[in-house]
């Protein structure tokens, strides 16, 4: 066929927010495996080419029906039918790998921590092989052809096989064992799908197949005709085509949903679009574009049949191959944007590098690349903590001391680097990288002398001390206190309680390189409480209330006495509850004393060795029980201590002077 001369390149940035910059395909996705993930999409996280442009083109002289996969590096690995695994340069097409197995590899390979999984060869195997060394690890012997592609989900590879078998193998070990296989008795070409511990594949006999991932059979739903192609999983729903022409809408419990009737037979596995549609060609010469619900939105008239799985770029641009050797790229409305004229038929599904180059193989063993010639930029710094902004036909954010990108249009590009606080910025460098090479900034941040600062704390009182936290802490006392040489940034002052004094609240400022800057703290002093002093003295029958002389019990002579064989004072309550600001009641029925005062009420009865305290009885004396009011001289006398202390007073007792001073200060607020 006659190749289209490309006449223009145009690549699309691709970019995600971050902190108001672009960053580019680097942050996608590429293909590892066949059709991208355990869902199998066939959905690349990144902008595919634009224009035919191709990049390079590459002979490897058989058939070849594998789609590319991708390794770290950037590196794009085709297998071949005559056993030949390849990896190629992404920038030329240089061969960067290649292991030969012998015969038939018509499978996808697989590529998980730094080691590419295929099946195939002749006799057949199921292969490890080291990306690093090219040295296999392990193979298992299986003795009929591979054309299902391996699925790699939680450290266990998965592939069906033509003998009717699915094969599960743990890779978590290098032991060439298989860790379950199951028999469906029909040959196998789809590649299994996975979701939730769930493995989900279709055979030739017709049926789509669900097992657990221990091996176990949970469903099987008859579709009829071959169902070859790889199911696609959205959402809860299973998407497939059969080569009796129909598209199927299956549940994840294998109920068929719905059917779209296609005017040809499907082997090419589905596409997700980023609305929820799908996408897949057919052996009647059309894609089709259809809802999530299986209505038609649009089709495409390809002119030939259709086997390559369409892949699906981040902006929801449609790359499939044709049988008359045609490779298209198609919007999601179903509108043309390109064509390539490959030499020979295409079975590969083409698929997009981590550069934004499409892949994609022909039957005659031709691997081409589309998209513009592209080059490498590197960025070396000495600081974990720089960020720069790379600038040019593209824009590329970066940070850390190493940072490289690839897949770069030629043009001039330009660094700007970000301040660092403590570091002289570096300036800004201007290059121009042309196609199929490579460009280095190379930038020193300089360590400079921090400009100090000072912090100072002013208070009312020598006796205040306080924390001062930020990056530094420092601890303070008086009423000035200066710390010099402050690194920049928040501080908070927390200031320590002082006894009689309402505490400053905190304070929090920001302290810039060079500044002074003075925090205050004032403390208010708080009222004197309301104080209280009774002194009664044994066998007088005065008292003194804050210093004034009254008579204990005016006009009767009662005196402070003490009840020997108890060892207590008792005295005629009343003058000393009024003197502190309580009242006091008789109820002579039941001989009881009542005492009230703020919230404390007590009740008291004569001869009874408890009492009554806001509701709740406790003994009057726990050391002595036979302690308790008496009538003496006809007055009610009360143990001194268990009321004054019940109140909330303090009671001292002068064993010189026979004295019993009460105290009762008043709490604040």
């Amino acid at each position: 066929m006659k190749r289209v001369l490309a006449l223009a390149v145009i690549l699309f940035v691709i970019c995600t927010a971050l902190s108001g910059v672009s960053r580019t395909y680097a942050e996608g996705t590429v293909s590892t495996m066949f059709r991208v993930n355990p869902m199998r999409t066939g959905r690349v996280e990144i902008e595919g080419p634009k224009s035919n442009q191709l990049k390079w083109e590459h002979r490897i002289d058989t058939h070849i029906t594998s789609s590319p996969v991708f390794d770290n590096r950037g590196v794009v690995y085709f297998a071949s039918s005559d056993g030949i695994l390849s990896g190629f340069a992404p920038e030329k097409g240089t061969t960067a790998f290649s292991l030969s197995i012998g015969k038939s590899i018509y499978s996808t390979p697989a590529i998980y921590n730094n080691n590419i999984y295929v099946a195939g060869g002749n006799p057949t195997y199921l292969y490890e092989f080291s990306l690093s060394s090219s040295t296999r690890r392990w193979r298992i012997p299986i003795n009929a052809d591979f054309h299902s592609s391996p699925l790699i989900v939680n450290d266990v590879l998965y592939v069906g096989c033509d003998n009717g078998y699915i094969y599960a193998k743990d890779l978590s070990n290098d032991l060439a064992k298989l860790k379950w296989k199951y028999d469906v008795g029909s040959p196998i070409y789809s590649s299994p799908s996975y979701i939730s511990s769930k493995v989900i594949f279709g055979a030739d006999d017709g049926y789509l197949y669900c097992l657990t991932d221990s091996g176990t059979l949970l469903w099987k739903t008859l579709l009829g005709g071959k169902v070859r192609a790889t199911p696609l999983i959205s959402g809860n729903y299973i998407y497939v085509g059969s080569t009796n022409g129909s598209f199927y809408k299956v549940s994840l419990g294998g109920d068929i949903v719905k059917t779209f009737k296609a005017n040809g037979e499907i082997y090419s596995s589905a596409g997700l679009l980023s609305d929820g549609s799908i996408t897949f060609g057919s052996y009647d010469g059309y894609v089709y574009i259809l809802s999530k619900d299986l209505e038609l939105l649009h089709k495409f008239n390809a002119g030939s049949k259709i086997y390559s799985s369409p892949c699906v770029a981040l902006d929801d641009t449609i790359y499939f191959g044709t049988l008359d050797g045609t490779l298209y790229a198609i919007t999601s409305k179903g509108k043309k944007l390109f064509s390539f004229d490959a030499k020979s038929a295409i079975y590969s599904s083409p698929s997009i590098g981590s550069d934004g180059t499409l892949y994609f193989g022909d039957n005659e063993g031709w691997i081409y690349a589309l998209g513009s010639k592209t080059g490498i930029i590197t960025v070396l710094t000495n600081l974990d903590d720089a960020e720069y902004l790379i600038s040019g036909p593209r824009t590329y954010y970066g940070k850390g001391k190493l940072y490289t990108v690839r897949g770069v249009p030629e043009g001039d590009y330009t660094i700007t680097y970000k301040d660092v606080a403590g570091y002289k910025t570096p300036p800004s460098e201007t290059l121009t990288l042309k196609g199929n090479s490579s460009i280095h900034f190379e930038a020193t941040y300089e360590k400079v002398a921090p400009i100090l600062s000072a912090i100072v704390v002013t208070t009312n009182l020598d006796k205040a001390t306080f924390t001062i936290s930020g990056p530094v802490e420092y601890k303070g006392s008086g009423k000035e206190f200066t710390v010099k040489n402050v690194p920049a940034g928040t501080y908070t002052v927390v200031f320590d309680d002082v006894s009689g004094y309402k505490t400053p609240a905190s304070v929090e400022k920001e302290v810039k390189e060079g500044d002074i800057v003075t925090f205050t703290g004032i403390y208010e002093k708080l009222p004197e409480p309301k104080k209280i002093e009774i002194v009664l003295q044994i066998d007088n029958p005065y008292m003194t209330v804050n210093g004034e002389k009254k008579e204990v019990d005016p006009g009767r002579g009662t005196v402070p006495t003490i009840i020997v064989k108890w060892g207590r004072t008792v005295v005629p309550i009343r003058a000393i509850v009024e003197a502190l600001g309580g009242t006091i009641e008789w109820e002579g029925k039941e001989r009881k004393v009542t005492i009230l005062f703020k919230k404390t009420t007590i009740n008291l009865w004569i001869d009874k060795n408890s009492a009554e305290v806001n509701g709740k009885y406790r003994l009057i004396d726990s050391k002595n029980p036979n302690v308790s009011p008496v009538i003496i001289n006809s007055r009610t006398m009360v143990p001194i201590r268990f009321v004054a202390e019940t109140l909330g007073c303090t009671v001292e007792w002068d064993p010189d002077t026979r004295t019993v001073t009460i105290t009762y200060i008043e709490p604040m607020g």
